[in-house]
């Protein structure tokens, strides 16, 4: 939303409200399309990633888990991986089954709480640990496999990601994803929206 100067609000701002209140079709067919071609990832001068937010109302794909008690006590990610999509990405997922210039998905870590529940036992998710995102842009990271950079985070409250390097992420990524560098054989929804190539 523009910002206006007090000097000016008192006489634009009726002009704007008439031309909304005359032309409601038109307003929302722009907000749309702006909608349409909206990147979720922000960065900073030196190409890291901003802290994401909102990305609990982006799409949810999947909920991976990898327990202490089932990996020898030392996992990578102890905890319950909540893994988002942006809205934008998902929708040109859903039409190519590709991911775009510009996907950028969250993985939240909840650490592993109870292992009892009323419904039986199993992992249930306890705290929020930490972030981290993946971000494909060609022009930002060509220089990282499949144009992918990895970030962590220090906390919720930090201002922007600290980009991995390419031996810790994206060497795993590369080597074990089942798509451009995405573990799309742990996501489902991700699956089920894919378009059937014939």
């Amino acid at each position: 939303m523009l910002q206006f100067k007090k000097t000016l609000l008192g006489g634009i701002a009726p002009v704007l409200l008439s031309i909304a209140l005359a032309s409601p079709v038109i307003a929302s067919d722009a907000h749309h399309a702006h909608g349409k071609d909206h990147n979720f990832g922000h960065f900073t001068k030196d190409n890291l990633l901003l802290t994401p937010k909102d990305y609990r109302e982006w799409i949810f794909v999947g909920a991976p888990v990898t327990p202490k008690d089932m990996n020898d006590g030392k996992p990578a990610f102890p905890e319950f991986h909540n893994v988002y999509i942006d809205p934008t990405s998902w929708n040109h997922w859903k039409k190519t089954g590709e991911f775009r210039d510009g996907t950028v998905i969250v993985k939240e870590l909840t650490s592993v709480g109870s292992k009892e529940a009323a419904s039986g036992n199993g992992y249930f998710p306890g705290e929020f640990n930490g972030i981290a995102a993946m971000v494909k842009d060609s022009k930002r990271f060509s220089d990282k496999p499949g144009n992918w950079a990895f970030f962590g985070f220090e906390s919720y409250d930090a201002k922007q990601g600290i980009i991995q390097a390419d031996d810790a992420c994206a060497a795993c990524h590369k080597a074990n994803a089942a798509q451009d560098m995405v573990f799309t054989q742990y996501y489902p929804v991700l699956r089920a929206a894919q378009p059937s190539k014939k």
